[in-house]
């Protein structure tokens, strides 16, 4: 596995359009929250979102959402399931 999401290019076959088709439904800051999230070297912390990326309450709100949705690994870090997390990046 890590060595196909290591690959140059994402190649997810028959899943791009299902997980392009999810993105599309999310609401703006749970997409901002996936684009920060992949953009982490490690798993972070609730307390370590930065002030300005979104308000506390849409923060929370979003990663109750995402947790629902199963984009969110379910742990008290926070950290995106591997496929996800290079979807976003590309």
């Amino acid at each position: 596995m890590q060595q196909f999401l290591a690959y140059p290019t994402l190649f997810l076959g028959d899943l791009e359009p299902i997980i392009k088709q999810h993105y599309q439904r999310l609401c703006e800051s749970e997409k901002v929250l996936l684009e920060w999230l992949a953009n982490q070297e490690q798993p972070v912390e609730i307390s370590q979102k930065p002030p300005d990326l979104l308000s506390d309450a849409d923060f929370l709100k979003a990663i109750q959402s995402l947790r629902r949705r199963n984009l969110l690994e379910k742990s008290p870090i926070l950290t995106l399931q591997p496929v996800i997390k290079q979807y976003v990046k590309n």
